[in-house]
């Protein structure tokens, strides 16, 4: 073979080299684009992460200002009402209710006396480091002053019987003594006692029961 037939063929064989490689490096080429659109589609994803996550913060961060804002504030000093005894009337003291972000007066009234139950003021308390409000209400009259040591009583046991001791009643205003007495035994069950208990100063009888 003479040079220039080897010329010939060398030259042929990088130009079908040349149409066979072009294919498959432009395979090779959209195969990047798509990996790089995909990472391009990730990082947009990313950022919008980012952006809600910051804003979600910074909302987090305005409700706790305002918590921290709320937490360190409370009530003004009742303002003083003259008021009158009226019969059949009770008259509610003027409180300050938080509204819009700021404490607003309600001034006092008169409301119809409830037989048997006496008006409590609403309050603010604080409850980790922040003021909440109890709302006022009629609560059901009862002793202010804790009911008298229970007395001393002698009993024999009965079989098949317990001794359900004496306890104090409140009836009519005053102290008043229930006697002891027997009871039939319950097969299982035991028998707690009735006790008064202070709830917001004044004392609540909770009866006994079989438990």
């Amino acid at each position: 073979m003479n040079k220039t037939s080897l010329l010939a063929s060398l030259l042929g064989l990088v130009i079908a080299t040349s149409a066979f490689a072009d294919p498959e490096r432009r395979r090779e080429e959209r195969r990047d684009d798509r990996k790089e659109e995909r990472h391009e589609d990730q990082r947009k994803e990313e950022r919008h992460d980012e952006r809600h996550d910051e804003r979600r913060e910074e909302h987090h961060d305005e409700r706790r200002e305002e918590r921290h804002d709320w937490s360190h504030k409370g009530p003004p000093a009742a303002r003083f009402e003259r008021h009158e005894n009226r019969r059949g009337q009770v008259w509610v003291g003027g409180n300050y209710e938080w509204r819009g972000g700021a404490y607003v007066w309600n001034p006092g009234r008169y409301e119809a006396e409830r037989s048997g139950y006496r008006w409590r003021e609403p309050r603010w308390d604080t409850r980790d480091g922040v003021y909440v409000r109890t709302e006022g209400s009629w609560d059901a009259m009862g002793p202010t002053a804790a009911p008298p040591v229970l007395r001393e009583e002698r009993f024999e046991a009965r079989r098949g019987f317990f001794w359900q001791r004496g306890r104090w009643d409140w009836s009519g205003g005053q102290w008043v003594w229930v006697t002891g007495h027997y009871e039939r035994e319950r097969a299982g069950h035991r028998w707690r006692e009735a006790r008064w208990e202070n709830r917001d100063g004044i004392y609540v009888n909770i009866d006994g029961t079989w438990e």
